[in-house]
């Protein structure tokens, strides 16, 4: 049995990048990530982290969350999570505070799975911890060209990962020139994913412009449109050339309805701590399941391996761990203190209890 729950600490870390990246509508020039620390009156300490794209989740988990968790059976998950979502049912049913909710989930997940003395994959009743990984492979940065990143693609591809995501530039002819020299230097059976990052307003937009991107097949095409409009995406998919996944960052089951029943989705995009953490995932989880759409989880792959490996098919998307002097696109792993063995296009998740990690807690202030 898990104890009670003694403390709840944040923090807030900031990692500069290296250049400017461009995704959809946004400039990112740094990422910034939540923390949070949950520790049992029996010294079990369970954590996680997040990407805050510059909202105040720290203070949401402080103000919010915490006094609904303090004193409270930190075993008792669902009870947990219920305890916190009523509580905030005025302002945080989605958005947010389910964000700041997810944080403190995964912390407990992590406790429970800690105290049973297995990893958390086994815990949820996983078998198999070896699940396909999806590689963020290459963002428009400035003063790159096309072919330059298209080589990114193809090396990544020749270390054994058949799935690679590029970013979409807003640039037509840019796009067709990276696809086209990617597409000649992959091996048989690779894959590329190109993340729109909610980039067109109208689905009128977007099939306007993707044939300018010439015939490269894609697995799927990602986020074109904000995920709240099932009908525009529905639209993307069956009039456009390729398949279509959405999701990410959604945090109302609600949507992933909306989006299923408006057959909008070859593949369901899943953010672990946006969507309310395990809890609320695994809920999603069930929900893909159910209409038969394979689910690709966005970031985090230490916290979503282990969901991941509990439904054979389902991808994790990772940043790579070994760029030299950090990963220019999301260095999420200088947070960590241990490494999630990644290689070949295959994430294993690890077989010590809990989650597997701890995080560099110097960083967070």
């Amino acid at each position: 049995m898990s104890g009670r729950i003694r403390s709840v600490t944040t923090g807030t870390a900031t990692l500069p990048l290296p250049a400017p990246l461009r995704l959809g509508p946004m400039e990112i020039r740094e990422r910034e990530y939540a923390a949070v620390r949950v520790e049992t009156d029996d010294g079990v300490v369970g954590k996680a982290y997040c990407l805050t794209r510059n909202a105040p989740v720290a203070a949401c988990v402080d103000r919010l969350i915490t006094p609904h968790l303090l004193g409270r059976d930190a075993a008792d998950i669902e009870a947990r999570w219920d305890d916190c979502y009523r509580a905030n049912v005025f302002v945080g049913r989605t958005g947010l505070v389910i964000r700041a909710l997810g944080l403190a989930d995964v912390a407990l997940w992590d406790i429970t799975a800690q105290t049973a003395a297995q990893p958390l994959w086994r815990h949820l009743g996983g078998e198999d911890p070896s699940v396909p990984v999806m590689m963020v492979a290459a963002y428009p940065v400035a003063g790159r060209e096309p072919e330059s990143l298209a080589a990114d693609v193809v090396r990544y591809a020749s270390e054994g990962y058949r799935l690679l995501k590029v970013a979409r530039s807003a640039d037509a002819g840019h796009m067709r020139r990276l696809l086209e020299a990617a597409r000649e230097g992959l091996p048989g059976g690779t894959k590329i994913v190109v993340d729109a990052g909610f980039g067109w307003r109208t689905p009128e937009e977007a099939l306007a412009e993707l044939p300018l991107w010439g015939e490269t097949p894609l697995a799927w095409l990602e986020d074109p449109l904000v995920p709240e409009d099932a009908a525009g995406c529905a639209a993307i998919r069956h009039g456009g050339p390729h398949p279509v996944g959405v999701g990410d960052e959604v945090t109302d089951p609600g949507t992933y309805r909306a989006l299923l029943d408006a057959g909008a989705l070859d593949v369901l995009r899943l953010d672990v701590i946006a969507i309310g953490g395990v809890t609320g995932a695994r809920r999603v989880q069930a929900l893909a399941a159910e209409h038969a759409v394979p689910v690709s989880f966005h970031v985090y792959p230490e916290v979503s391996v282990h969901l991941a490996a509990t439904q054979p098919g389902t991808m994790v998307e990772t940043f790579d761990q070994d760029f030299p002097g950090g990963n220019p696109f999301d260095p999420a792993h200088r947070l960590r203190t241990e490494r999630l063995n990644i290689a070949a296009g295959h994430a294993i998740a690890p077989d010590t209890p809990g989650l597997g990690f701890d995080l560099d807690w110097s960083l967070f202030r």
